[in-house]
C-alpha cells in the first residue's frame, strides 16, 4: 500500500496490539515516528455517496456455492486505515498513530460498515479495496458508546458490496465464514468456523455488548469490522471482540463475538437516511472520558458507600447534564430506579429508554441522595 507519508524517512515502527483484560479488540495499532518533514496535509477524505446502487442479489444456497460466496465476499471487504494527528515526542520527532481494521461495503453508492473502536480518535481515514487500491473515507456517523459501531462513505466507483442476512434464521452449529481485511497477513483473510451462540452477550470497557453471534472462527488481528457470512453469501455479522479469557482469568480459545446484522439493521438504515441514529445523549455517557463503573475494590478504595454505579468524572459544557446540574464527583446509582452496577452497567441503563424520556439519575453527593432528571438530547 502506499502510504501518505512517502519520502518520510521511517525512524521506528511499532506494533501494539490493543486486547482487554477480559475480550480483546480484534485490531491493530502501529505507531509511526516520522521525521519533521514527513507529515503531509491530511487527504480532503470527503465522498458524495449517491443511492443509485442495488445490492448483491442473493444466490439460493446449496453444498457447492459456500466457495463462490467467500470469493464474493473477499470483493466487498476492505482494510480500514485510521491515523491520528502527527504530534511531536518529547524527543522533538513527529509521531503518528496508525490503526488498521477491516470494513465491508453494504452498499454500492459507497457505505461501508466497520467497528467505532477501529476508527475512533482518527483525524484522517482511508480504506483499501481487496485489488489494493486506496480510496480517501469519511465518518458518516457512529453509535459508540451504545454499540462498537460506525459507517463510512467512500467513493462508489466499480464497488461489491454484501446483502444483510437475517441473523434471527442462524442454527448452532451452522457453517459460517469470517471474513477480513489486512491485519498480520497480506491482503484479505478467510476463517471458518460454526455458529457457536446465539443472541450473547459481553462486557466489553464498560459496555454489555448485546445481541451478539458467537463463533469459533479465528478472529485475529486487523479482523474488527470485518464481514461474517452464511453460506448464501450474506451478512449475518460485523466482527467485533475475541474472548482470550474468562472473567476469572482461564484461558479461552475459539471464541470471537460479531454483532449481529438485524441489531444492526435499524442502526444502518437510520444512518444513511437521516446521517445519525438517535441516541440518549446526556454529556456524560462515554466511559473512562465521562464516567467509571464502580466496583468494590473501588468503592473500598475511595470510601465510596455504595459498592456499585457510575462515578462522574467529567461533564460536556452545554450538555443536558450539566444544565441539570450534574457535577463531577457525582456517584449515579439508579436511572429511573433501576439499579446501576457492572451487571447492567450505566451506559446499558440509558440505552433502555425510550426516545425522548426523561433519565432521573439517583445521585450521591457528599453524603446526600438526590434525584435529578435529565432530558436527553437525541442525536
Amino acid at each position: 500500500m502506499q502510504g501518505r507519508t512517502s519520502g518520510a524517512v521511517l525512524v521506528a515502527l511499532v506494533i501494539a496490539v490493543a486486547a482487554g483484560a477480559v475480550g480483546g479488540v480484534a485490531g491493530g495499532v502501529t505507531v509511526l515516528l516520522l521525521d519533521d518533514d514527513s507529515a503531509t496535509a491530511p487527504t480532503d477524505a470527503t465522498a458524495t455517496p449517491v443511492d443509485t446502487a442495488t445490492e448483491e442479489p442473493a444466490t439460493p444456497a446449496t453444498a457447492t456455492d459456500l466457495d463462490a460466496a467467500i470469493h464474493r465476499t473477499l470483493e466487498a471487504v476492505v482494510t480500514v486505515v485510521a491515523d491520528t494527528p502527527a504530534s511531536r515526542d518529547a524527543s522533538g520527532r513527529m509521531s503518528q498513530q496508525r490503526s488498521l481494521g477491516s470494513g465491508v461495503v453494504i452498499d454500492r453508492a459507497g457505505y461501508v460498515i466497520t467497528n467505532f473502536h477501529v476508527v475512533s480518535g482518527a483525524s484522517e481515514l482511508s480504506v483499501v479495496l481487496s485489488t489494493g487500491e486506496e480510496r480517501p473515507a469519511r465518518l458518516i456517523a457512529h453509535d459508540a458508546p451504545y454499540t462498537d459501531f460506525a459507517v463510512l462513505a467512500i467513493p462508489n466507483q466499480g464497488l461489491r458490496s454484501l446483502r444483510l442476512g437475517d441473523s434471527d434464521a442462524l442454527r448452532l452449529g451452522q457453517p459460517v465464514v469470517a471474513v477480513a481485511g489486512a491485519g498480520f497477513t497480506s491482503g484479505n483473510s478467510v476463517k471458518v468456523g460454526v455458529v457457536s451462540g446465539l443472541d450473547q452477550s459481553w462486557v466489553r470497557n464498560a459496555v454489555v455488548l448485546e445481541s451478539l453471534v458467537q463463533t469459533d472462527a479465528a478472529v485475529n488481528i486487523g479482523d474488527s469490522g470485518g464481514a461474517l457470512i452464511n453460506a448464501e453469501g450474506e451478512l449475518v455479522g460485523l466482527l467485533t471482540t475475541v474472548v482470550r479469557e474468562t472473567p476469572t482469568g482461564l484461558a479461552v480459545e475459539g471464541v470471537s463475538f460479531s454483532q449481529s446484522s438485524n441489531s444492526l439493521r435499524p442502526i444502518i438504515e437510520n444512518i444513511i437516511a437521516l446521517g445519525v441514529h438517535p441516541r440518549p445523549r446526556l454529556g456524560i455517557e462515554y466511559p473512562f472520558a465521562h464516567h467509571i463503573e464502580v466496583t468494590p475494590e473501588m468503592a473500598a478504595a475511595e470510601g465510596l458507600t455504595h459498592e456499585a454505579g457510575a462515578l462522574v468524572t467529567a461533564v460536556d459544557p452545554g450538555s443536558s447534564a450539566a444544565a441539570a446540574g450534574i457535577q463531577p464527583g457525582d456517584h449515579i446509582v439508579a436511572v429511573n430506579e433501576m439499579p446501576v452496577d457492572l451487571a447492567t452497567p450505566f451506559v446499558n441503563r440509558l440505552k433502555a429508554l425510550e426516545p425522548g424520556q426523561v433519565a432521573e439519575l439517583t445521585v450521591l453527593r457528599e453524603g446526600r441522595q438526590l434525584v435529578i432528571p435529565v432530558t436527553p438530547r437525541l442525536e
